[in-house]
Order: structure tokens, then C-alpha cells, then sequence
């Protein structure tokens, strides 16, 4: 089961209680599910429409707790798309209009019912807001596993719809971005924190306790590895180094300099060919009297400037010699 299945599971056996929560719920799940069949003479009814037997009942109780509205769900197959079985929920004319009524896409004037659209407003109450987000994922909302990704959505129908989630994430302090992906409105969001604070505002703890957990065990991976990369890499160079010590080292010794050195510097170099694999600390407490890391440095670096002396010396000689041979 994925985890977007394992998270609605959750929301739907959530107990529906307060009646502005239901509302508010409704209100998101009919944004996100519902459509509007014409019957003539400006009768219309809801239709409800998901493939998630869950979300179906989710929506089933509460019009029958909020509204006392009892409609019976119908499962259809599409052939077109492989089959898939698809949950119907249609409510009768006078419960459409009582529907309407209670969410306020229906406001009554003395010309008449005025239709006002699916409301768009964002809701006052943090209650509210968080049925709302509820209602909204359990209809478009979709969440990816943070071992691969770090990725929640919610593919809205059109820009308006994106809108009002958008500014219910924010409201909350949760970062989102809305884009346009196959003309559908997407709101998503990307952090993984932030993500695990949403499905505990849902009220789907058991699936915020897992994210973290994971998130937490993703981190810790990731620590592991960035610290033995981190001794990989300072061993490497620790080994470049001493290997470029032996080779001035060795290069001092192959012209005859070596006893010309300084009894401090011949020592750490003597200790250097004796242990080519030590690190500087270890060099340094073999000597006598011990000395710490940028003492040692130090003396190799005197080592170094030694070589470069001796080398231009042997130049400037050849130079010479040439320059006599070239004169006789």
C-alpha cells in the first residue's frame, strides 16, 4: 500500500464532531470531487465522483451527520481507462439545494435563488482551515515516500481552486508553490519537515510518526555517509602529502644534502621514510622531545625550502659549466 492510500485510510476513520469541521470538510471535498448535472428549469444535483472507496464513505458520513442527507453510492467501470472502478455518489434536487444552502454556493434574494459558485473563501477558524486541508487531500491530494523524495501535492482543477489551498498552507506557515502541469493547477510542497507538520494538522498522526521516523532515519544515512566521506577524503590527502614528503626526502638524499640538513629536520624526515602511512600527530609524538602537529609541519615545510635551495643551486651550476665549456 502506498503511503498516500496509508495516510487517506487514516484521515477517513477520523471522528467527524464539530459541525463547522464537517462543514468546512464538505466544502473542500465537493471543490475537489463534486460536479453539477443540469435536469432543466434551473434544477441541478451534486454528483460526487472518486475512485477511493474510503474518501467515498468519508463523504457518504458526513453529509449524513452534518446535513441528515442519505445517498446511496453507485460503482461504475470506465473502459477507456483500463477498467478502473469509479464511486458515485448523486444527491436528489432538494438536497443539492439544502447542500448548496449550507455551503453557501446558493444565497436566496427576492428576485430569486442566486447561484454563487463554489465558495472560495479562506476559512477564519484553525479548525477549520485544518478539515478544509483534510478535505482537499482526501480529494487531490497525493504524497510520495521521503525515501525517495521529499514531495506532497495537491492537483487542484483549476487556478482558483490552487489558490484558496495555497493560502491555507500559508496561513499555516507552510511553505508551497503552485505550477501548471497538464491543465491542472498543482500546489506541492518540497520540505520535509514541513510536510510531517501537515499530516499531524490533518490529524494523521500515525502517518506523521512514520514520516518522521523515516526522515529521521534518512538523516542519520546521510550523517554516516557524509562522515566517512569526509575520512576518505582525509585520509587520501593525508597519504598525498606524506608521499610528496618521502619524495623531496628522497630527492635530498640522491644528491648527497641529506647531512647538511639540520639534526631536527633530519629526524622527522628519518621518522617520515620509517612511517610513510603515520599522520602528523603520530610523527610528532615520536619525536624527542614530542612535538605537536604544526611544529611538524613546520619542519617539512623547512625541508621543502632545503630541496628548492639545493635544486637551484645545482641549476646555477650547470648554467655554469655550460657557459665555460661554451666560452673554451
Amino acid at each position: 500500500m502506498s503511503l498516500s492510500s496509508e495516510v487517506k485510510q487514516e484521515l477517513v476513520a477520523l471522528h467527524a464532531e464539530k459541525s463547522c469541521c464537517m462543514f468546512s470538510e464538505l466544502n473542500a471535498l465537493t471543490q475537489c470531487c463534486a460536479s453539477m448535472t443540469l435536469h432543466g428549469r434551473g434544477q441541478v444535483s451534486i454528483v460526487y465522483t472518486t475512485e477511493n472507496v474510503s474518501v467515498a464513505k468519508r463523504i457518504f458520513i458526513l453529509l449524513k451527520k452534518s446535513m441528515e442527507i442519505n445517498s446511496t453510492p453507485h460503482f461504475t467501470k470506465i473502459r477507456r481507462f483500463g477498467g478502473r472502478r469509479v464511486c458515485r455518489i448523486q444527491l436528489s434536487i432538494p438536497d443539492t439545494r439544502k447542500l448548496m444552502y449550507a455551503l453557501h454556493m446558493l444565497h436566496e434574494s427576492e428576485s430569486g435563488d442566486v447561484f454563487r459558485g463554489i465558495p472560495r473563501r479562506a476559512l477564519s477558524r484553525k479548525c477549520c482551515q485544518q478539515a478544509f486541508l483534510r478535505g482537499a487531500f482526501l480529494g487531490v491530494g497525493s504524497i510520495a515516500t521521503p525515501e525517495h523524495n521529499h514531495h506532497l501535492e495537491f492537483v487542484c482543477g483549476n487556478e482558483s481552486r490552487a489558490d484558496s489551498v495555497a493560502q491555507l498552507l500559508r496561513r499555516n506557515d507552510l511553505e508551497c508553490r503552485t505550477e501548471e502541469r497538464r491543465g491542472a493547477a498543482v500546489v506541492y510542497m518540497k520540505k520535509g519537515a514541513q510536510i510531517s507538520t501537515l499530516l499531524g494538522l490533518m490529524g494523521a498522526t500515525r502517518a506523521m510518526m512514520r514520516y518522521e521516523n523515516i526522515l529521521a532515519q534518512r538523516s542519520l544515512r546521510e550523517n554516516v555517509m557524509r562522515a566517512t566521506n569526509c575520512d576518505h577524503n582525509n585520509t587520501v590527502r593525508q597519504l598525498n602529502a606524506a608521499q610528496k614528503q618521502i619524495e623531496t626526502i628522497m630527492l635530498i638524499k640522491n644528491s648527497s644534502h641529506f647531512s647538511q640538513l639540520p639534526e631536527e629536520l633530519r629526524q622527522v624526515a628519518e621518522l617520515r621514510i620509517q612511517h610513510p602511512e603515520s599522520s602528523m600527530e603520530e610523527i610528532g609524538t615520536m619525536l624527542s622531545p614530542p612535538l605537536g602537529k604544526s611544529g611538524v609541519n613546520h619542519r617539512f615545510r623547512k625541508i621543502a625550502c632545503f630541496s628548492q635551495e639545493k635544486e637551484i643551486e645545482a641549476q646555477g651550476e650547470e648554467h655554469h659549466v655550460n657557459t665555460s665549456n661554451s666560452t673554451e
